[in-house]
């Protein structure tokens, strides 16, 4: 027999840390203009931890996704349908 044979198999270590389950929000809307909207949008979102904003001007949509639980997704979705050129905010 080699010596490797003789080897108890070797169990792979737990990770070091586990990374907690990201909660996303995404917001969805018609648009009717885009001059300005991003600056608009930028404006009213600081307070929020966005991590996509996406503008399609083909099919005239807004996406726009928030991280995490903290926040009232409502009063997010009223914020943005305040702005200029937004219009049936939804989110999921």
């Amino acid at each position: 027999m080699t010596a490797l044979a003789t080897l108890a198999p070797v169990k792979a270590a737990p990770p070091a840390y586990v990374v907690p389950e990201r909660v996303l929000t995404t917001f969805t809307a018609q648009i009717v203009e885009t001059r300005g909207l991003l600056a608009r949008i930028a404006v009213q979102l600081n307070p929020y931890d966005v991590r996509e904003l996406a503008l399609c001007l083909e099919t005239c949509t807004l996406r726009v996704v928030v991280e995490g639980n903290g926040f009232d997704a409502g009063r997010v979705a009223a914020r943005l349908d305040k702005i200029i050129g937004v219009l049936e905010v939804s989110y999921s």
